[in-house]
């Protein structure tokens, strides 16, 4: 996924001082990013930034202490439900890896959705619509792409 992810970006990747940021609370994709940047022209954190939101408190733990062994900063993975409790409003990323939770229902948070979606419209992340109640994939997608 990662390789894939960057193939077209290697050119712009390989430049010293490039720096991208992702949203995912894995760290391959960074070492990624860094090897094919090379050596910086100047000091900079190993890698670019990455950011992450999880609901599960245990995925959340592991991933967490799995960074901070690797000396990275995992100070931007935060605890949570995406659609209730956005981690990160109004952020962007230039790349962004997932693993939507397909079949997955959204009922517990429901008054949170349709409040955005009744508030904001097409300016929040659910404008385009929202699927059944046990499709948590779709609104998944739409908040991918409003980063």
């Amino acid at each position: 996924m990662v390789n894939l992810l960057f193939i077209d970006d290697d050119p712009a990747l390989s430049k010293p001082g490039v720096v991208q940021d992702d949203a995912r609370p894995g760290v391959r994709h960074r070492r990624h990013a860094q090897r094919r940047r090379g050596p910086p022209a100047i000091a900079e954190p190993a890698g670019p930034p990455g950011y992450g939101q999880e609901l599960n408190p245990e995925t959340y733990a592991v991933c967490r202490s799995d960074m901070m062994l690797k000396g990275q900063d995992a100070s931007h993975i935060v605890l949570g439900n995406s659609f209730a409790e956005d981690g990160f409003p109004g952020a962007r990323y230039d790349y962004l890896l997932a693993n939507p939770p397909f079949g997955v229902e959204w009922k517990k948070v429901e008054r949170a959705i349709r409040d955005e979606r009744a508030v904001l419209g097409f300016g929040g992340r659910f404008g385009a619509g929202l699927p059944r109640i046990n499709d948590g994939s779709f609104l998944f997608l739409q908040h991918m792409i409003a980063r």
